[in-house]
């Protein structure tokens, strides 16, 4: 983010959701973010610091804060800082029943920490027990942080927790309507946009990762989008993706680090939905960006020898899964995902000018192991066994 900007009034909502992009960042992508901007309606964007509170951040949370500077609203004084902690969630039983939810969003939470007030009685936007986090700064919140889900592994599900510290002290100055909320403030602001990711932030990341293994060592790399299909690739291949650079949307981004840091072996691993765009020679497999899944199926089943109706049928689904299960019925998903992992080879090939010795194995949740390429075995020999003794420096 361009520090040039003038920083101008902000609200608490605006740092909230400031402090959650920060830490949605971090959390999925291992980058710190320094900067945060938002723009409300046609006035010129507000570019809000956010600070990393580094003893918090770890591979299952991050913690971001942001300074409030020049606030209207009563309950609110000058310098107050608005905390935000972004974190897994493993167990839906753990989150609170007056967390705040998003239609948009079924995979986010929002709850109220320390500082933050609670309602006492049911009102338009919020209801009795819920946090005072109001609606337009809500969704502002949301939006934040969806938009990092989006691009990384897809909906994750994940809690973010605002706080203030100074929220009860804050609160104990205002009288007027105290018999309305207890506990802190309200987080209050209006709708903005919040500036979408760089694509360069994530690519750096991912640069970032293969440099950091190969400081270590590390000649053999294990590559996945993220954790989707982890159990099915462990019972498969039986290797952990503990270790794994994550190079979320951009498969080709990996290849070219680990080229650049003199890489000799890559294990590629991941969902079908995502890394069946590989053999269409896809290297940004973002949804938003490029959809081919239907198509690549459907060419590799008449290649394979379907039918004019099996393509045509191919073409009309809606999900991965529901090809497979076509596929699988008419006794031919052998066939067309040894066709698809050819291309994937050949793609990934050419990305690689050669260079690199690979291995590209496709999961789903449903089916397990689908496809893989021709070295794929030999390459996880390797590849597991200094991935297992890296894990073991990291410890």
């Amino acid at each position: 983010m361009d520090p040039s900007f003038v920083i101008s009034r902000l609200t608490t909502g605006d740092c909230a959701a400031a402090a959650a992009r920060a830490a949605a960042v971090c959390l999925l992508f291992k980058t710190d973010y320094e900067y945060v901007s938002i723009q409300h309606g046609d006035n010129s964007p507000r570019t809000i610091s956010v600070y990393q509170v580094s003893s918090a951040c770890n591979d299952e949370s991050a913690h971001y804060y942001a300074i409030m500077e020049g606030g209207n609203a009563p309950d609110i004084r000058e310098k107050a800082e608005i905390h935000v902690t972004v974190s897994k969630i493993k167990n839906l039983y753990d989150v609170s029943d007056n967390a705040h939810i998003d239609m948009r969003y079924g995979n986010l939470f929002l709850c109220g920490g320390e500082g933050i007030g609670t309602s006492q009685m049911d009102t338009a936007d919020i209801k009795k027990g819920e946090p005072l986090i109001e609606k337009d700064a809500r969704k502002l919140i949301f939006d934040a942080v969806a938009e990092a889900c989006e691009i990384s592994d897809g909906a994750q599900l994940l809690q973010i927790t605002v706080s203030c510290p100074d929220g009860m002290m804050i609160a104990a100055k205002q009288t007027m309507g105290q018999n309305m909320f207890t506990g802190g403030i309200t987080i209050l602001g209006d709708y903005g946009r919040i500036f979408r990711i760089h694509q360069r932030d994530i690519t750096s990341s991912i640069a970032d990762q293969v440099k950091k293994q190969a400081n270590l060592g590390v000649k053999n790399f294990l590559v996945a989008p993220g954790n989707y299909c982890a159990k099915e690739i462990n019972d498969s291949l039986h290797v952990s993706l503990k270790t794994a650079v994550r190079c979320f949307n951009y498969p080709g981004d990996a290849i070219d680090a680990i080229v650049a840091n003199g890489g000799e072996n890559m294990l590629l691993v991941g969902n079908v939905g995502k890394l069946v765009k590989l053999a269409a020679g896809i290297m940004n497999t973002n949804s938003y960006a490029s959809d081919a899944r239907r198509e690549i199926f459907s060419a590799h089943t008449a290649i394979v020898g379907g039918t004019s109706s099996q393509v045509r049928t191919v073409m009309g689904c809606d999900t991965t899964d529901e090809i497979l299960a076509l596929l699988d019925s008419w006794g031919i998903r052998d066939k067309v995902m040894s066709s698809i992992m050819l291309e994937i080879s050949n793609a990934v090939y050419r990305r690689s000018h050669g260079k690199l010795k690979f291995g590209v194995a496709l999961f789903s949740k449903e089916f397990g192991l689908l496809g893989q390429t021709d070295d794929t075995r030999n390459v996880l020999v390797k590849v597991s066994q200094e991935q297992y003794a890296l894990s073991l420096k990291l410890k």
